[in-house]
């Protein structure tokens, strides 16, 4: 009897807004800001109204607590409260004050259980508990409901029987048409939609809708990646497309938790099986999901930094957290402790470790990036050096940085790359050279001999530099050598590169900054030249010999620590 109670209590709510909101479209008075919401955003007449109207119809059916945006939580009707109700009485507030055919109701319920006194046993609630959701697209009449463990269904204004929905079956982002929530677009958002990873995309403002067009297959996903997605955004649409196959996580892929609370925040990515893996590759952190194992790579030359080295070892005996060792730390360190108390091993094959902790300078996080190569590992990176500009927590830190990774609370940033290939004059051979995290210099062989190159970006010619070198920095190099020979200091989520001369003979050969999807191609023109990377000499170049320069399609990824403006006042130091 509960079932079919909740189904007629939330359509006619739903009905009932319908019908209170269509006079209301076109009406300047509906505009007008009235009060500020429970969420403490401004609330329009329209809002106010449709929310009255809900508050009505339930209070005609039933005793409920209510969550909506409007009155924030709230016992409406008589008598001790029998269900849980999470309304968005308008969603789409928007498109529906300027007639554009994409706004809705969206209803969710669930019993109220436990004998606990009304508000307060809601506190103890989460979305998991919503039995039942509704949906109805007020300009088209359209209505989609889901129920637990009966599956979803629609129904079309001009149909009378409800039809079953599903998700998709699309597999590949190329095939998607992924909907995208607009406010606070993050640079992961705007890199997806520039790069055109998928078929389409689509903006509607109403996330309720949006979510039930994944339920139905029109969409084949629907992400907000910021953690500006409401309870009653989502709670009709949540049960609706649980129920019609789809998958429904925060970005890094976990299960949604969100408490009964007005307050509650989430990120959002929901599709089908397949496609959430790859949105979860692109805009999470799915290392949480991980089983957590560490690669411990260290500077040698330092006691301090292998007398840590053990200690960390041995918190993370004490946790029962698996680690590895690089080959010639774990060598130096049997010279020093009895490695026979220990269980670790030596690190041969990367698919083992989940993090990668280093322990040194900048040195050290380049080298472990480069053992790292094209492998989607994390670098927590810890300073032991000079200046340690690439190292996000300081040695006092290293075990709140441990803990935050075993607990799955961080964050990652992706650095970019640059891939280079040098083409040799003769015979046309070509040579693939390691990618680069901070920078690729072409630098005299000989010392105060000035070299000759151009400078070509996408095939346009820019200039001819005489200099000692030349540096093509990734925005993470630009606060190492490139800095040093008067280069720019770029955001490391910044997309592009700087090309910088060193030592230039002309007075305006300056400083370059360039797309991050440009190719930069340098020719050398006279007297050898070696090909530096990342301070590793990796080539001789002669006369003739060219390097073309690229955005790797691998990155580097970081455990983040401090705030990139906090580690720019080492440069004062």
């Amino acid at each position: 009897m509960d079932e079919e109670e909740m189904f007629h209590i939330a359509r006619k709510v739903v009905d009932s807004i319908e019908k209170g909101v269509k006079p209301l479209i076109g009406w300047e008075g509906s505009e007008e800001v009235v009060k500020i919401g429970a969420d403490g955003t401004p609330t329009k007449r329209i809002d106010v109204i449709a929310e009255n109207i809900a508050i009505n119809a339930i209070e005609r059916c039933c005793s409920a607590v209510l969550i909506s945006e409007e009155v924030g939580i709230k016992k409406v009707g008589e008598g001790p409260p029998e269900y849980i109700v999470v309304l968005d009485p308008i969603d789409g507030t928007y498109n529906a004050l300027k007639n554009l055919p994409i706004y809705s109701v969206s209803i969710a319920m669930g019993r109220i259980r436990g004998g606990k006194e009304e508000i307060d046993a809601v506190r103890t609630m989460s979305i998991q508990d919503l039995e039942l959701g509704m949906v109805k697209n007020i300009a088209t009449g359209e209505i989609y409901y889901g129920r637990v463990n009966r599956g979803a269904y629609m129904l079309e204004e001009k149909e009378r029987e409800w039809r079953r929905i599903g998700v998709s079956d699309i597999k590949n982002l190329k095939d998607a048409t992924v909907g995208v929530f607009a406010y606070g677009l993050t640079t992961n958002t705007l890199d997806f939609i520039k790069e055109r990873k998928v078929k389409r995309i689509r903006i509607f403002g109403s996330v309720a809708l949006e979510m039930c067009y994944v339920a139905r297959g029109a969409l084949d996903a629907f992400i907000n990646v910021n953690e500006t997605t409401r309870l009653y955004d989502i709670a009709g649409g949540y049960v609706i497309l649980r129920e019609s196959g789809g998958v429904i996580t925060d970005r890094d892929g976990r299960p949604l938790s969100m408490r009964l609370d007005i307050q509650e925040r989430t990120s959002l990515i929901c599709s089908n099986r397949a496609l959430h893996r790859k949105l979860v590759g692109i805009f999470g952190n799915r290392w949480v999901l991980k089983p957590t194992k560490f690669g411990i790579v260290s500077r040698l030359d330092r006691e301090d930094a292998l007398d840590l080295v053990v200690q960390v070892m041995d918190y993370l005996e004490s946790k029962g957290i698996g680690y590895l060792l690089e080959e010639e730390l774990y060598n130096t360190l049997k010279n020093r402790v009895n490695m026979g108390r220990y269980r670790c091993r030596v690190m041969r094959d990367l698919g083992e470790i989940s993090h990668m902790l280093v322990i040194g300078g900048d040195g050290t996080v380049l080298r472990a990036a480069r053992l790292i190569g094209g492998n989607e590992i994390p670098i927590i990176s810890i300073d032991m050096g000079t200046v340690g500009f690439l190292t996000e927590f300081s040695k006092e830190e290293i075990f709140k940085a441990i803990e935050m990774v075993i607990r799955g609370k961080y964050e990652i940033e992706r650095r970019t790359k640059c891939s280079s290939v040098v083409r040799f004059r003769e015979k046309g051979r070509q040579k693939v050279l390691p990618d680069a995290l901070n920078e690729v210099v072409l630098i005299t062989k000989s010392p105060a001999k000035m070299v000759h190159f151009e400078v070509y970006i996408n095939g346009e010619f820019v200039e001819e530099v005489r200099a000692d070198g030349i540096i093509v920095s990734t925005p993470t190099g630009s606060t190492a050598y490139s800095l040093s020979a008067g280069g720019p200091i770029l955001e490391p989520s910044m997309d592009a590169f700087v090309v910088v001369p060193i030592c230039p003979f002309k007075l305006f050969s300056r400083p370059l900054v360039v797309d991050g999807n440009s190719e930069i191609r340098i020719r050398v023109l006279r007297k050898p030249v070696l090909v530096v990377i990342d301070g590793n000499v990796e080539e001789t170049l002669k006369k003739g010999d060219e390097v073309v320069v690229r955005k790797s399609e691998a990155y580097t990824y970081f455990v983040k620590g401090r705030k990139f403006y906090s580690k720019l006042k080492k440069l004062g130091k």
